[in-house]
């Protein structure tokens, strides 16, 4: 069974500090040397000016790229998320 955990913080939040970094090495070490690790990632904060551009549609290329934006507005963002595969 997989699981996706998504990571929030406030929409202005810092990265954090060393010992927020180092908690976070030492789980990811735990979760891939148990076998369990799929994907993880962070996304680019809203505030950056981040936009999703399409340039197809269910392989159908568009005249002009679609930009989609803005994001949904709200003071928590989701910041980062991990996929993990467990056996059932």
């Amino acid at each position: 069974m997989r699981y996706l955990m998504l990571m929030w913080a406030d929409a202005d939040a810092a990265s954090g500090d060393k010992s927020d970094f180092q908690a976070w090495v030492d789980f990811d070490e735990q979760v891939k040397a148990a076998g369990t690790f799929v994907l993880n990632g962070a996304l680019t904060p809203a505030a950056t000016e981040a936009r999703l551009v399409q340039t197809s549609i269910a392989g159908h290329a568009l005249d002009q790229a679609v930009s989609q934006r803005p994001f949904a507005e709200g003071e928590r963002q989701i910041q980062a998320f991990s996929s993990w595969s467990f056996p059932t």
